[in-house]
């Protein structure tokens, strides 16, 4: 394992008193959200890359997948005093570190706390929805993506009758509850 980039003005200080790290959001290259974490993974940084299980279908196969939530971006966890966060941007599958100017751009204090408090074991974000009849919803996932509709009825646990509008009429569709967020 490496060790963190230190800067070497603050070599020999006892730097656990004063601890300042803080979350921020690194740009990455398309599609290499996983690259990117990986190779700051081993540079010392500790990131995070909160992801969604997904329904995609190809070549008539469907299956489930974890897409990121925030698609080109990871987040990078870093102790301001201690830490070459330049070195970020020189990463394998980061294109830059989001800035306002010359500093890098904090995030909000907790955010991705939550985010990754509310992961699960298999790797995707478990939201707790509390779903009732009437609620509208979007779809997040499979072939009804991005719609929105309103809950007719709940059938089951796991499943949810759903009123969308198509064209010029509405129709009544069965999806599993973990597509649907309310809207």
């Amino acid at each position: 394992l490496h060790t963190p980039a230190i800067d070497p003005s603050l070599r020999g200080r006892d730097m656990t008193a004063d601890v300042q790290s803080t979350w921020f959001a690194a740009q990455t290259l398309s599609g290499k959200e996983a690259l990117a974490t990986s190779h700051l993974d081993r540079q010392g940084f500790e990131t995070a890359c909160p992801q969604l299980w997904r329904t995609v279908t190809h070549a008539r196969k469907t299956r489930r997948v974890l897409r990121p939530i925030f698609p080109g971006y990871v987040f990078v966890n870093v102790d301001m005093r201690r830490m070459r966060w330049r070195a970020i941007d020189s990463t394998i599958g980061v294109a830059r570190l989001v800035r306002f100017g010359d500093r890098p751009a904090a995030l909000p204090t907790g955010m991705v706390e939550n985010f990754i408090a509310q992961t699960s074991d298999d790797g995707g974000i478990e939201f707790e929805e509390r779903l009732a009849v009437g609620d509208n919803i979007r779809v997040m996932s499979g072939a009804f993506e991005d719609w929105v509709g309103k809950i007719v009825s709940l059938p089951d646990s796991d499943r949810v009758k759903v009123l969308l509008g198509m064209m010029t009429r509405h129709v009544e569709v069965t999806l599993p509850k973990q597509q649907l967020v309310r809207a």
